[in-house]
């Protein structure tokens, strides 16, 4: 009978599953539909726990007081999911340059290279992507921005894509990139000259980009103090107007005269009720008016008397002819969603200088070589310094931390470290590389550090080195059961080895002790320690050392609860949190999606 009715529960599932096939043959549909090809590197994380082993002989220090930038060496999918406990909600900016998919022996899928004949081709290179943006969605804070490079292969696949893990609302642009002036000699149809670049944020009702190319030398002009101003486009701000309302309240805070006396440099304020009221005695004395009118009506004037009187202490008002104008002394302008190579007059910080857009592959690649003095590229198709900092500089915030899971020979790095060097910036960088080729150890790696410490060019000069500060970990894994069903083995041994990972949440990245009790990392200011045991004989010893920094930070083993809270009465300067059950919840729900 049991067999009987499992037979008949078998074929209503089936009619159940019929049904809903010929509903959605029948349903109209939009968005993109892959075949989810499973990966290896994301099977790995059910079973095996990634954490992060520093390589201390490859640690660069040059200044105490620049931040500490990352280089995390593996696959970016494990790199993504410890930095979701570290980092989670903490990146300003994402910056990625991902495989095309060309189908070139550019793209690896399960350790294998897709070519045009694979027929599963654009879905699994929709799948890797489709992981590591929804991890990467996750690191952003609420004002994040993301930007990914990409041509013409999977552009499409693409913009679906990200319209549905950022949301097509937070879609901002894709800008067309010419990194191929001359265009490819080999195109059949069009020579083509550009890739692009689309940028989403993570809310965009949280997010802006300020203005941040150079106008040119010739549209602006010097004003009376020596600053340049816009040549055209001034706002009229007093004179003839016919948008403003007609004054019916004169004693309005936007209702008044303005007498102006240029040898004195002076203006004086006057409220007047008629408008052929003249102060005869203030002209006599070498003034001007000006006011606001539209036919034989006083209008209102746009800014208020106390704003006025503001803006001229600021040296922001011109006088001409009949009207007070406001000075336009914005010397920038939007980046334009055609980023053109160039080079023209600009005027930077109030000084005509030459400036440069270089966007160009072959300039990334001529810098390589020089960097690395040799004539083979150590890396084909590098992105051009240029383009980076043009896109880090749409965000005013000079303390931005950036992050690059594809970082490839390490432009998104070596841009930064050179932006901080410009404009006295303390932005930071992550960079994830997986060591393919030795990629990450003899390119990337190495790459920063010559940018940081300085090299010999191909013509064997010295360049100086930018300066800063550089840690290098690599990706490691604590076996383990299901990740749903985690042995008590496996948790002790997480608690051991996730020193780094804890370190980098609490940006305390300089370990200075580490026994079978406990392990303690330092920023100079703060501690960071992790104490390994349920026994709590040595916890006193390890609380009076942390009692005498001003601010501490303790993380205790513990089976899913905090034990310890009685223990810390009267040490408010130490927080305590609990190990190694919050790393595990976060791997937990990332193996979710």
């Amino acid at each position: 009978m049991e067999k009987e009715l499992n037979f008949k529960e078998l074929l209503e599932k089936i009619k159940t599953l019929e049904d809903e096939i010929k509903s959605l043959k029948n349903r109209k549909k939009y968005g993109l539909v892959w075949e989810d090809k499973p990966e290896q590197v994301v099977l790995d994380c059910q079973n095996k726990l990634p954490i992060l082993k520093e390589v201390k002989n490859k640690e660069i220090k040059t200044d105490k007081d620049k931040p500490v930038n990352i280089l995390i060496e593996g696959d970016n999918y494990h790199s993504l999911s410890v930095l979701n406990y570290a980092y989670k909600e903490k990146i300003d900016v994402i910056y990625i340059d991902p495989p095309y998919n060309t189908g070139k022996k550019d793209f690896i899928y399960n350790d294998k290279y897709v070519d045009t004949d694979d027929s599963f081709r654009h879905s699994k290179w929709t799948s890797f992507m489709y992981y590591r943006l929804s991890l990467a969605k996750k690191l952003l804070n609420k004002k994040g921005i993301i930007f990914i490079s990409i041509d013409d292969n999977e552009i499409a696949q693409l913009k679906l894509l990200c319209d549905g893990i950022f949301g097509e609302g937070n879609f901002i642009s894709i800008l067309s990139i010419e990194n191929n002036p001359k265009g490819r000699k080999n195109s059949d149809f069009i020579s083509v000259c550009n890739d692009y670049c689309l940028i989403y944020a993570k809310d965009k009702g949280k997010s802006y980009f300020t203005e941040n190319i150079p106008k040119q030398a010739n549209d602006l002009t010097i004003d009376d103090n020596g600053v340049y101003v816009h040549n055209s486009g001034k706002r009229v701000l007093v004179g003839e107007n016919r948008f403003n309302p007609v004054v019916k309240d004169f004693q309005s805070a936007k209702h008044y005269s303005v007498y102006y006396n240029k040898a004195k440099n002076k203006i004086k304020i006057e409220k007047e009720k008629n408008i052929n009221e003249i102060n005869k005695a203030l002209l006599k004395e070498g003034y001007k008016r000006y006011y606001s009118f539209f036919k034989n009506n006083f209008v209102l004037n746009t800014y208020t008397e106390t704003k006025i009187i503001e803006l001229f202490r600021d040296g922001s008002l011109e006088f001409k002819n009949s009207s007070i104008y406001e000075k336009n002394f914005s010397t920038k302008i939007r980046l334009k969603s055609l980023v053109i190579n160039k080079k023209y007059g600009a005027i930077i910080n109030n000084k005509e200088s030459e400036y440069q857009i270089d966007v160009k592959t072959t300039s990334a690649g001529t810098e390589l070589k020089d960097m690395f003095s040799t004539d083979q590229i150590p890396f084909n198709n590098p992105k051009n310094i240029g383009l980076i900092k043009i896109l880090i500089t749409l965000l005013e915030d000079k303390s931005i931390t950036i992050l690059d899971f594809f970082a490839g020979s390490g432009t998104t790095g070596h841009a930064i470290l050179k932006l901080n060097k410009e404009d006295g910036g303390n932005r930071k960088f992550i960079l994830c590389n997986n060591n393919e080729n030795k990629i990450a150890e003899e390119v990337c790696y190495s790459r920063i550090g010559k940018a940081i410490k300085g090299y010999k060019n191909k013509k064997g000069e010295k360049v100086g080195g930018l300066g800063g500060n550089l840690k290098y970990y690599k990706t490691d894994f604590v076996d383990s059961e299901h990740i749903n069903k985690i042995s008590d083995d496996s948790k002790i041994k997480l608690t051991y080895q996730a020193g780094e990972i804890i370190a980098l949440r609490e940006d305390t990245l300089d370990e200075i002790e580490k026994n079978e009790w406990w392990q303690i990392f330092t920023d100079g200011e703060k501690q960071t320690a992790i104490y390994f045991k349920e026994d709590k004989s040595k916890l006193k010893k390890l609380i009076e050392k942390l009692s005498k920094n001003k601010k501490s930070v303790l993380y205790i083993f513990s089976w899913g609860k905090n034990e310890y809270k009685n223990e810390f009465s009267g040490y408010e300067n130490i927080r305590i949190e609990d190990i190694p059950e919050p790393i595990l919840e976060v791997y937990k729900e990332l193996n979710k999606l």
